[in-house]
């Protein structure tokens, strides 16, 4: 079982790092006199960062060997971290994110495909744990960082330097602990990910549900802000995530076409209570909304999916999830920087309820189609 836990806290703490910043956006964005399309294209550099991993490199471990890229990619994410703790500032965080997209494109794949590797007997169960330490580890960074920052408000908080330590023993104990898996020389280096027939549903619906989460951490601060509760988005997002945890035995159980659609329900309504929430300066209901968005984001449409993908995935995991991803990274990066760039234009407020209106027509036509398939 060591390997297995050292493996899945390597995702963990990549994960965690990815969102360790996400309470100072607006601090840096401050320091530096940007507005908020800068601050969502900085927070999209990590989705730079990473669609081009998952494009080109989503199956290098199957040739590479699923150990060396673990152990790059972590090194990826403790550089981010070091730059950060360096110099302080949202240029370097433009930098940074770069540096966690690739890191984070380099292991969300190869960490599903070693643990299916190391423990094919328990295979079933492996997108349970890898949906259950990504989504406690996007949340938990961030609000790592809000709790020690509610009293004073640092560019280089402590949670940067307790990440980075965590960091360096996680790369030791991959490296000294973890058993290595030979890669496969006849596969080509660069391989793109694979969609299976029949997954396409599941791809849409993770870029709409974590489109939700990337407006959450880019656009919504400056939006809390407005009523002194920009820091709170850390526990906000922290809900988005742990909400989605907390569901995720429910959906193990469920059918992943049932999944997806209960998900479907859920997000636009926890995303139009968030909104509601937001624009009227109560915490209380952004904090119901984010959890109940929470539930699709990282709960039925995120591990009904996932499920699904591995499904029809078969023997190239790696390639499906890397595809799988590529959807969601998508959908978290590229909505945000279109509504920073609007919000700037024509108002936060406007925007966002605009794009409302956009996820729940997504999640309509969806959530018919699905029917309609069934049924065919």
């Amino acid at each position: 079982m060591i390997p297995f836990i050292f493996v899945l806290f390597g995702l963990f703490m990549i994960t965690t790092a990815v969102n360790l910043q996400v309470p100072l956006y607006t601090a840096y964005a401050d320091q530096a006199g940007y507005g908020k399309a800068a601050t969502a294209l900085v927070f999209a550099a990590y989705v730079f960062g990473l669609i081009p991993v998952l494009l080109f490199l989503g199956g290098i471990s199957d040739r590479a060997g699923r150990k060396p890229i673990l152990l790059v990619a972590l090194c990826f994410s403790l550089c981010a971290t070091l730059l950060m703790i360096v110099h302080p500032s949202i240029q370097m965080l433009f930098a940074a994110r770069l540096l966690q997209g690739v890191g984070l494109g380099l292991s969300v794949g190869t960490c599903t495909a070693y643990l299916i590797a190391l423990y094919p007997e328990k295979s079933g169960w492996i997108p349970t744990f890898i949906a259950l330490c990504s989504s406690v580890g996007f949340g938990g960074g961030a609000l790592f960082t809000a709790l020690l920052s509610f009293q004073r408000v640092s560019l280089t908080p402590l949670s940067y330097w307790i990440v980075l330590a965590f960091l360096m023993l996680t790369i030791v104990g991959v490296f000294f602990f973890v058993p290595p898996i030979q890669g496969n020389t006849s596969k080509p280096m660069m391989n793109m990910p694979r969609f299976p027939k029949g997954t396409m549903p599941a791809n849409l619906a993770i870029a709409i549900a974590w489109s939700v989460c990337g407006l959450v951490i880019s656009i919504l601060p400056a939006q809390l802000k407005l009523n002194g509760y920009e820091l709170w988005v850390g526990p906000a997002l922290f809900f988005i995530n742990m909400a989605g945890v907390l569901m995720q035995p429910f959906v193990r159980k469920m059918n992943s076409s049932a999944a997806l659609r209960v998900g479907f329900i859920c997000l636009p309504c926890g995303y139009g209570l968030l909104l509601f929430g937001a624009n009227g300066g109560s915490i209380f209901l952004v904090l119901a909304g984010t959890m109940l968005a929470g539930t699709a984001c990282y709960g039925f449409t995120y591990l009904g999916g996932l499920q699904l993908i591995v499904e029809r995935g078969k023997k190239e995991a790696a390639r499906a999830v890397a595809g799988y991803y590529l959807f969601a990274y998508l959908g978290l990066g590229i909505p945000s920087v279109f509504v920073g760039l609007f919000a700037d234009m024509y108002g936060t407020q406007t925007v966002l309820t605009f794009f409302f209106l956009v996820v729940l027509a997504a999640c309509l036509i969806l959530f018919i189609s699905g029917f309609k398939r069934k049924q065919t």
